[in-house]
């Protein structure tokens, strides 16, 4: 398949940027404050970060999926009951600088929310998204993408992609939306040549070769719902402290509560983000529990990733790599050793893939 792109200095894709801000498109970007890298609505295309700072301090799946968003309105008047939708922001926007764990991750709630059933919510932003992400030229220590079928250089999820040179940039088109967003401007750029795309190669093997964590097989899916009984679980899991961390600094996982928060008169039915390793999130009404204790919650955290929801998705794993959870949690826990632990205790080597 034939690669479309330009090579651009950092001036002219900035200059882009600008352009995009002029005729009033939100722009989000990863932006350093307080020595951390958080995406942001920016002013100025100046303000984005893009060195090799790594991935940001959490993903930017809150601008596709807000942490609490209000579904309904609803008025009592009398016997009647009048209900409003909130009025949707149909302006629109441009992620800009994700990483393509991220871009990844975005996917992966597409194919939670946008799939049979679709969730108008986040349809109406998805529709009026286009997504810049920014392949990686270093790997952090806790990465591990290529282990979950990513790459540095992956293009899932994305309608465009810069890739970084060591004097400049390659920006590649990935789809027509994506083609639409630098409609006008290509025509002024200059058009990247082999020897560019080469030089962009050999940077994904260079840092996908140094990504050391191993392949985990979808076909292990098998092996983890084997382990759902195992006692290895109650070990594995001991250690959670059930904070939620992993799961709101990740960028596929999904988990929503919903509340009404009112008074006798009006009030608002609000969508929030939670957690799998909340200890509430399975409590039954009747005071029952399915999941009583952290290790059984863990333990559905990490098949929903890497069992239940491949499964179902043609073997794609919903973890993406980008080992935040690994990063942040207080405690330590690494969801990849967790899987090739568990996998290795409910099935012999000779019968795993």
């Amino acid at each position: 398949m034939e690669r479309e792109g330009w090579r651009l200095s950092d001036k002219e894709w900035r200059e882009w940027v600008e352009a995009l801000l002029r005729a009033g498109k939100l722009v989000i970007a990863p932006v350093k404050e307080n020595d951390l890298l958080l995406f942001r609505h920016v002013l100025m295309a100046d303000e984005i970060s893009v060195s090799d700072q790594g991935k940001a301090q959490w993903s930017p799946k809150e601008f596709l999926f807000p942490r609490s968003e209000p579904l309904l309105i609803y008025r009592l008047r009398g016997a009647e009951v009048d209900l409003e939708e909130p009025k949707a922001d149909e302006r629109e926007q441009v992620l800009v600088g994700l990483r393509p764990c991220d871009a990844a991750g975005l996917s992966r709630l597409d194919d939670i929310f946008l799939l049979e059933e679709q969730d108008p919510s986040y349809a109406q932003r998805k529709k009026h998204t286009t997504i810049v992400s920014l392949a990686c030229d270093r790997a952090e220590p806790e990465c591990f993408c290529t282990a979950v079928g990513g790459s540095p250089a992956g293009t899932q999820g994305s309608d465009l992609l810069l890739l970084p040179l060591d004097d400049g940039w390659i920006l590649r088109v990935l789809t027509p939306k994506g083609k639409e967003l630098v409609a006008g401007w290509a025509a002024r750029w200059r058009p990247a040549l082999a020897e560019d795309w080469d030089r962009t190669e050999e940077r994904r093997s260079a840092v996908e070769n140094s990504i050391q964590l191993s392949p985990l097989s979808a076909q292990w899916g098998t092996a983890l719902e084997k382990s759902f009984g195992h006692p290895l679980w109650e070990s594995l899991g001991q250690r959670c402290l059930g904070c939620g961390i992993c799961a709101y600094v990740c960028p596929s996982c999904s988990c929503f509560d919903i509340n009404d928060e009112g008074n006798s008169f009006c009030g608002t039915r609000c969508r929030s983000w939670d957690s799998c390793a909340f200890a509430r999130f399975t409590l039954h009404a009747s005071g029952h529990n399915p999941r009583p204790t952290q290790p059984s919650r863990y333990r559905q955290r990490v098949l929903h990733k890497f069992a239940y929801f491949p499964d179902q998705h043609e073997g794609r794993f919903m973890c993406v790599g980008c080992g935040r959870c690994l990063r942040l949690c207080p405690v330590g826990i690494d969801i990849h050793h967790t899987v090739e632990r568990a996998a290795s205790a409910a099935s012999p080597e000779e019968e795993r893939p």
